[in-house]
């Protein structure tokens, strides 16, 4: 009987650690402004630091420039996962070839700070020849660090494509997440 008992809570001890999420794969992502949990729906504000620079994926041919950048996006927690920061919008300026932005997608930053950027869509029209760039399903921009964000990333051209346009494309830039301030992930 003393088998069958043990047996029994062996059976039963997986089942209570699912119930309960234990494990990394429940575990959720959340957004801190110097140490306080950034509520759900709280609006971020994101702002580019210096200059924004595309180039060839070599980095040896600079493509364009945009001095400002501006995006906003609201906190979501979804159970058991990142925390996103979809937007809500993005806006360029001081750039050397038009810029618009045909989707603002979403920002999805795990606990440990690595931002993931999906769906963004922005045409860079050249004298005549628009070409689409943005972060599909998901790019990896780079790390959040108190507030900060150092994006150094290849950005692929986005459907409908033009044989002018190069199909990848290296985006350098550094981005403050002005408020709330001193942004950090954590679980």
């Amino acid at each position: 009987m003393k088998y069958v008992k043990m047996l029994g809570l062996a059976a039963m001890a997986p089942m209570a650690l699912m119930a309960f999420g234990a494990g990394s794969a429940s575990a959720t992502s959340h957004l801190y402004s110097t140490g306080v949990e950034v509520k759900a729906g709280t609006e971020v504000h994101i702002t580019l630091q210096g200059s924004a620079l595309l180039s060839t994926t070599d980095g040896k041919t600079l493509i364009y420039t945009c001095t400002t950048r501006t995006s906003t996006g609201k906190v979501e927690y979804p159970a058991g996962g990142d925390t996103i920061v979809a937007s809500t919008s993005l806006t360029w300026g001081g750039c050397t070839a038009t810029t618009d932005t045909l989707v603002p997608g979403k920002y999805t930053i795990s606990s440990a700070g690595t931002v993931t950027g999906s769906n963004t869509v922005v045409t860079v029209n050249f004298g005549g020849v628009t070409c689409r760039y943005g972060t599909g399903a998901g790019t990896t921009l780079g790390t959040l660090n108190t507030g900060k964000l150092a994006v150094n990333a290849v950005i692929n051209e986005q459907e409908p494509k033009s044989f002018i346009c190069p199909d990848t494309t290296k985006w350098f830039a550094s981005y403050a997440f002005t408020s709330p301030h001193d942004l950090s992930a954590g679980a």
